[in-house]
């Protein structure tokens, strides 16, 4: 979205109709609203989002304040803001409730709040909707931004702005994560810390596992006589050196391995060994039917 003009008048400070022109900044790029204090800065920002939304972010609803002191009771009161969007350029025109004199009888009658919206086109402006609810669904489609998403996003509104300068670390994030809606990165955030502690037990609980595994085989290694390591060290043509770390799961994989090999080698020696001794018994056996 951009801003192209705003009008205001009998508007928060301003009861004479102003007018600025954003589009004598756009070559800028960038530009500075500066003035004394009370001298209307912040107004011209209530004027545009009162002018799109129907409501100041300053006052929190408090539309009563949004007609100028200043004005006489016969004064208007209303915002005209101009803007465009990638769908075309439009124009709203929005008046607040205010008291005016009235027409019969004296004294003083509610002026009721008002609205239009105007599409710029080849023969002029067109009238779209005239209605709070239609302008406001109008809006909606034409934006695609809501109060609080332009608020958010686009204009930060003052007090939220000075609340979040005097407000503690811990505070300052909190509003930061109101403003800026960081409530679904958060739950993305706590999904997947979740998910992370889920795995974690998973894993604790599988290597749980495999460690009274890599127990019981140590035990039948012990028992057996297999192991090549004694505390942590290392038989070595009989002298055993130890070392200070700690063996890790893959360690000891790697020494439940080694004393694989022995075992088969011994399964292979034993076998051999039977081998000859059954030889040597089918001899004897046939010498002894000898004699």
């Amino acid at each position: 979205m951009r801003l192209h003009r705003l009008e205001v008048e009998g508007f928060g400070p301003f009861r004479a109709r102003q007018i600025v022109d954003f589009d004598a900044f756009a070559d800028d790029g960038i530009f500075l609203i500066a003035g004394r204090t009370g001298a209307g800065k912040s107004s011209i920002l209530d004027a545009v989002c009162f002018g799109l939304y129907g409501g100041v972010p300053r006052y929190e609803g408090g539309e009563k304040r949004l007609r100028s002191d200043h004005c006489e009771p016969e004064d208007p009161s209303e915002v005209v803001v101009e803007f465009s969007t990638p769908s075309g350029r439009y124009r709203v025109t929005r008046s607040p409730e205010y008291l005016r004199p009235a027409r019969r009888g004296g004294g003083m009658t509610k002026q009721a709040a008002a609205v239009s919206l105007e599409e710029s086109t080849a023969s002029g402006w067109v009238g779209r909707a005239a209605r709070a609810v239609d302008v406001a669904q109008e809006l909606d489609e034409i934006l695609q931004l809501s109060r609080e998403q332009f608020l958010q996003v686009i204009l930060l509104a003052q007090n939220r702005f000075s609340e979040f300068l005097l407000a503690g670390s811990r505070d300052r994030q909190s509003l930061l994560r109101r403003l800026f809606g960081t409530e679904r990165f958060e739950d993305v955030q706590a999904r997947f810390d979740e998910r992370r502690r889920q795995a974690e037990q998973a894993l604790g609980s599988r290597l749980a596992t495999v460690v009274a595994r890599l127990e019981e085989a140590e035990r039948l290694v012990t028992d057996a006589g297999l192991g090549g390591e004694n505390g942590g060290g290392e038989d070595i043509g009989g002298e055993t050196t130890e070392t200070a770390t700690t063996p890790t799961v893959q360690d000891r994989l790697d020494a439940l391995g080694r004393a694989l090999a022995r075992a088969e080698y011994r399964s292979e020696r034993r076998a051999s060994e039977r081998a000859d001794a059954e030889r040597r018994s089918a001899e004897a056996d046939a010498r002894r039917t000898a004699v």
